[in-house]
């Protein structure tokens, strides 16, 4: 069902157990497995548990800082203009953009009416539990994210190479 729904994961509310989308790749599975971990944790909110989950990722080792970035970076560019979005992605190297198109790919694959369906049950879910913006809080990260100074957060730095 997560496959053909284009469901990444989730907590489930029983046992609070995390279940993950065995169709996520592996580049993506650190980011999911923090974003689900966050709701566990209290954040209940999409966009403050997408947060928490790409800070987390920022402080783990090179694969979960590249989940972290390869997670932010197409909605950072997606929501700039058209001609800057080009002349950022000329610039990103080969290896990430195989793997942004190889999640396109894999999300190609769901079927548009169970996919319509369960964002139309997850709106519903979001919007009953006070979150007003429905599953567009999901988006809401870049805000959180731009807003955030991570220069003074010296925990967040790690020196090139580390």
């Amino acid at each position: 069902y997560f496959r053909r729904a284009g469901i990444d994961g989730m907590v489930d509310p029983f046992f609070l157990q995390v279940l993950l989308n065995d169709g996520v790749l592996p580049f993506e599975r650190p980011f999911v497995t923090a974003h689900e971990w966050a709701h566990v944790a209290g954040f209940a909110h999409e966009a403050e548990a997408n947060f928490v989950a790409w800070l987390t990722c920022l402080q783990g080792d090179e694969r979960m800082r590249y989940a972290g970035w390869s997670f932010l970076v197409p909605r950072l560019v997606a929501a700039l203009p058209a001609d800057r979005q080009l002349a950022l992605w000329v610039g990103v190297g080969s290896g990430p953009l195989a793997d942004f198109a190889a999640v396109r790919a894999r999300l190609s694959r769901t079927i548009p009416v169970v996919r319509q369906s369960a964002r139309r049950v997850n709106d519903q879910y979001l919007r009953a539990n006070r979150v007003a913006s429905g599953v567009a809080s999901y988006g809401e990260v870049l805000q959180l994210a731009v807003g955030t100074d991570l220069g003074r957060a010296q925990w967040l730095v790690r020196p090139a190479g580390e």
